[in-house]
């Protein structure tokens, strides 16, 4: 797999104690999540939540009608049809908290790589991995990173969630208290649909239900921006802002700002055991 270039953004972009503090805050979580060679932190609850909201929205269908003369109820409908066919994918999620005490910076990002039922997932803090993990041939294998070794673990049992995630994505329509198509524009090379969606604070709730990453009891609402495949109907890019979030770590009320983009659908992907 390419290794992805992730940004590093140091929490708290004003500089001093408090954003030492939220800095320290952070790596020493880092430090801990590195003693697991499963992939676990305070946010990746949401994370997975996107990624397999993500997931759930990818295909190859084929396109008969324009898809830009299409209502937003008929576009999601092709790409509910379309995830049927998806069979690889590469997709990059990464997090964000925004306008908090502390400043804004990127918390964690997650690369993962598709190809059938095998999966190669690389877990970010602050720009360096904490966590590696692959899945081939229903075998399992996590990387050591004290010493970079890699070791055969007991497979996990697949999610079988994805489905509840994809139906989640494609209720947007029906949860957002306005929706907008924004037109087409190019997304990695390819013709995208653009839409917005605007989220009243209980359409969050019940869209973030049973996540408890994060406390969205005092959230203000929030955005969706989707951009879908002008063509094949899967999804390219997706990116949600939730404001006035309790964030967790003593971080405190801030937006939150999820970034999804996927790329290399059903391109020949290979993924070898590292061992």
């Amino acid at each position: 797999m390419k290794k992805a270039q992730v940004i590093k953004a140091i929490p708290g972009a004003r500089r001093g104690a408090k954003g030492n503090e939220v800095k320290e805050r952070i790596m020493r979580r880092k430090r801990a999540l590195r003693r697991s060679a499963v992939p676990s932190s305070f946010l990746l609850l949401a994370l997975a939540s996107i990624t397999l909201v993500a997931l759930g929205c990818g295909g190859q269908g084929k396109a008969v009608e324009n898809a830009g003369e299409m209502t937003i109820e008929e576009l999601w409908a092709r790409a509910q049809e379309a995830d049927s066919e998806i069979r690889s994918w590469h997709m990059e999620i990464a997090s964000y908290y925004e306008n908090t005490q502390y400043g804004s910076g990127q918390i964690q990002s997650i690369i993962m790589e598709v190809s059938g039922d095998d999966v190669h997932e690389q877990d970010l803090l602050l720009g360096q991995v904490y966590s590696e993990y692959m899945r081939v041939g229903g075998r399992q294998y996590n990387k050591n990173m004290a010493n970079g070794a890699w070791e055969e673990v007991p497979a996990e049992a697949g999610s079988n969630s994805a489905k509840e995630y994809s139906s989640q994505f494609l209720e947007l329509p029906s949860l957002a208290e306005s929706q907008a198509h924004l037109g087409q524009e190019e997304v990695g090379g390819s013709k995208a649909e653009h839409f917005r969606f605007t989220l009243a604070p209980e359409a969050v709730k019940a869209m973030f239900a049973g996540r408890p990453s994060f406390d969205f009891s005092q959230n203000k609402g929030g955005e969706v921006e989707v951009w879908i495949d002008s063509d094949e109907f899967y999804l390219l890019r997706y990116e949600i802002i939730i404001r006035n979030v309790i964030i967790p770590e003593k971080i405190g009320n801030g937006d939150i700002r999820f970034v999804v983009n996927i790329s290399r659908v059903n391109e020949t992907i290979e993924i070898n055991p590292p061992i």
